[in-house]
C-alpha cells in the first residue's frame, strides 16, 4: 500500500526538521509532499535537504481545504495529512494509523495527541478529553451517544482512504476551517466510518493566548453557520455549544484536583470561546472590516 504524507507549512524552520527526520527511514511506498505558503524563513532549505517534493503557493491563497486538495493530483492508496507541529511519538505511526482500514467501511483514521512537555494543565485536560487512550470506530449510529463528536477528526494527523477521497472530491473547497470535520460528517452520513486510533500517537499541543483563542473560536462559529447541515444531522442530540459547556464544567472539576490556580484562566478562556463562537455564528451580520479583524483566516472574508 502506498502512502502520501501531505504537510502544509509556513515558517516551520524550527520544527520541520524534527518531523521530517521521522520519515527518512520509511520505505519507497511512503512519500512526502510539502505545500509551503511562501515561508520567509529557512523552511524551504530544510525541506530540500530531505529531497521531498515541495510546492510553494502564495500565502494569501492558503485555505485549509483547497490547499490540502492538491493531494488529489497525486496517486496513492492513502493520504496522511499532518500539520507542521505534529511530531510522531515513535517509528510505527504509519502502520498504527493504517490498522483500522482492514474494515472496508473506514474512510478516515486519526491519531491520538500527546501534549508536549511544558503544556499547562488546561491543555493537558483538552488533549486527554479529545484524544483518550481508548480507540473507537464512529458511524452514523454513534450520533445518539457522541453527538457532534461523532464528526470530530484532526488533520494534525489523519489518514484518508484515497479512493473514497477522490470519489467525493476531497475536502469541501473554501471552508474557513474544520475541513476534517466537514469531510467526516459527509462520510458518516454516507454510511461510512471514522476511526479514532489511539495506538497511533503524535506529540501535539498548543499554548494559545487569549487573542488566539478568540480568533479561533470566531472562525469555528463561522464554520458551523456556513455548514448548517451538520447541526441539522444533530437535531435532538448533543450539538457543539452543548458539548462546549459540558467540557468547560469538566475542566473546572479537573483543575480543582490538579491546579486550582488555573481556574480563573479557564473561566476567562471559556468566556472568550463562548462570545467568539456566537459572534462567528452571526458573522454575516457584521461589517466585512470587523469580520476580517476578528478572524484568524482573514482572506476567507472577501
Amino acid at each position: 500500500m502506498t502512502t502520501l504524507i501531505i504537510i502544509p507549512t509556513l515558517n516551520a524552520a524550527d520544527i520541520i526538521d524534527a518531523q521530517l527526520s521521522k520519515f527518512v527511514h520509511l520505505s519507497s511506498k511512503v512519500s512526502v509532499l510539502i505545500i509551503d505558503s511562501s515561508s520567509d524563513d529557512d523552511t524551504l532549505d530544510v525541506v530540500k535537504s530531505y529531497e521531498n517534493e515541495c510546492i510553494v503557493i502564495p500565502r494569501e491563497e492558503f485555505n485549509h481545504a483547497t490547499t490540502r486538495n492538491i493531494a488529489l493530483q497525486y496517486e496513492a492508496d492513502f493520504y496522511l495529512f499532518m500539520t507542521q507541529d505534529a511530531l510522531p511519538c515513535d517509528d510505527t505511526l504509519i502502520e498504527d494509523i493504517m490498522m483500522p482500514f482492514s474494515d472496508d467501511d473506514v474512510m478516515v483514521s486519526y491519531a491520538r495527541h500527546i501534549p508536549y512537555r511544558g503544556a499547562d494543565k488546561i491543555e493537558r485536560f483538552a488533549r486527554a478529553k479529545n484524544y483518550p487512550a481508548t480507540s473507537i470506530i464512529k458511524s452514523k449510529e454513534s450520533i445518539e451517544t457522541l453527538g457532534v463528536k461523532t464528526f470530530f477528526v484532526s488533520n494534525s494527523c489523519a489518514m484518508y482512504r484515497a479512493s473514497y477521497f477522490k470519489e467525493v472530491g476531497g475536502f469541501k473547497d473554501g471552508v474557513i476551517m474544520n475541513e476534517d470535520m466537514e469531510y467526516a460528517a459527509r462520510a458518516i452520513m454516507d454510511g461510512k466510518k471514522v476511526s479514532y486510533t489511539a495506538e497511533a500517537r503524535v506529540y501535539h499541543s498548543h499554548m494559545f493566548r487569549a487573542r488566539d483563542i478568540f480568533m479561533r473560536y470566531f472562525d469555528i462559529g463561522v464554520f458551523f453557520k456556513t455548514n448548517a447541515y451538520i447541526k441539522a444531522h444533530l437535531a435532538g442530540y448533543e450539538a457543539a455549544e452543548t458539548m462546549g459547556k459540558k467540557q468547560a464544567k469538566e475542566e473546572i472539576k479537573y483543575l480543582l484536583e490538579k491546579d486550582k490556580w488555573l481556574i480563573p484562566k479557564s473561566l476567562w478562556f471559556t468566556g472568550i470561546k463562548y462570545i467568539a463562537f456566537k459572534l462567528g455564528h452571526h458573522h454575516d451580520k457584521l461589517p466585512k472590516p470587523l469580520r476580517k479583524l476578528l478572524s484568524l483566516h482573514k482572506n476567507w472574508h472577501t
